[in-house]
């Protein structure tokens, strides 16, 4: 009896109209015009703008244009093994699971006395950074600021100890804030996210107002600064944002 081999899967290369694609679909996701893409990747405009008409270049523009976009060299020159339908279908699948239970939350550079406010009128404040360890103890320093203001406003609004008199000049307290947000950013090469959205809190499923503030290197994605949108997490656990709360108090 002959035994049947099983056919070889077959395999395929990345065409210039396949590329062309990517890279418009992925300087959109960024937020870089075609000159930022350029300067990134080290080659010239006419370069991106041939790529993007789906013209051929060569396998080296290709390799820089691949480490400007953080993937592996050879990300447009290597063979790939054609999925079938079914794995197509679970790739797709596990291209979005990221997703699943996180929500959009609008974000804007922090700037302003209006989104502090709004972040001091949130349940809880989130805060996230992708900086190097340099930078702790200017973030930790940030940290103490938006305490102390949210203990000020918390005062000024009766809800804990006598309100400050009217001498009491807040909005020194919110301009050295903001200073030390500027600081940051002018030192570390970073940008300050921030942005608010109703999350549903556990285990009472009540919504709760819950402030972001993401803090993220220039030099990781320099398109960074562009970002308009942020993930989060659509549950919250209200007792442990307060144990934790506590627990970075202590």
């Amino acid at each position: 009896m002959v035994m049947e081999q099983p056919a070889s899967p077959e395999t395929f290369t990345l065409d210039p109209a396949s590329i062309a694609n990517f890279v418009k679909l992925q300087r959109q996701i960024w937020g870089w015009k075609q000159q930022a893409l350029a300067s990134e990747a080290g080659v010239s405009l006419a370069t991106i703008q041939r790529i993007e008409r789906g013209e051929r270049v060569r396998p080296a523009q290709l390799r820089k244009l691949a480490i400007a976009f953080r993937r592996p060299e050879d990300e447009f020159l290597r063979e790939r093994v054609r999925p079938t339908a079914e794995q197509f279908e679970e790739n797709l699948r596990n291209m979005f699971s990221w997703t699943e239970g996180r929500v959009p939350v609008d974000v804007a550079p922090f700037r302003t006395e209006l989104q502090l406010r709004a972040m001091l009128e949130s349940f809880s404040l989130l805060v996230d950074a992708d900086l190097e360890a340099t930078a702790d103890g200017d973030i930790s320093e940030l940290r103490e600021w938006l305490d102390l203001a949210s203990f000020v406003q918390a005062e000024r609004k009766g809800l804990i100890g006598p309100k400050p008199g009217r001498d009491f000049k807040v909005r020194e307290l919110w301009r050295d804030l903001l200073a030390c947000v500027e600081r940051i950013e002018r030192t570390h090469g970073a940008i300050c996210l921030t942005g608010t959205y109703t999350a549903m809190s556990t285990p009472n499923n009540e919504p709760v107002e819950i402030a972001l503030l993401a803090i993220r290197s220039r030099n990781r994605d320099p398109s960074v600064a562009k970002l308009t949108q942020l993930w989060a997490d659509e549950m919250v656990d209200q007792r442990q944002m307060l144990a934790d709360y506590f627990a970075d108090e202590r």
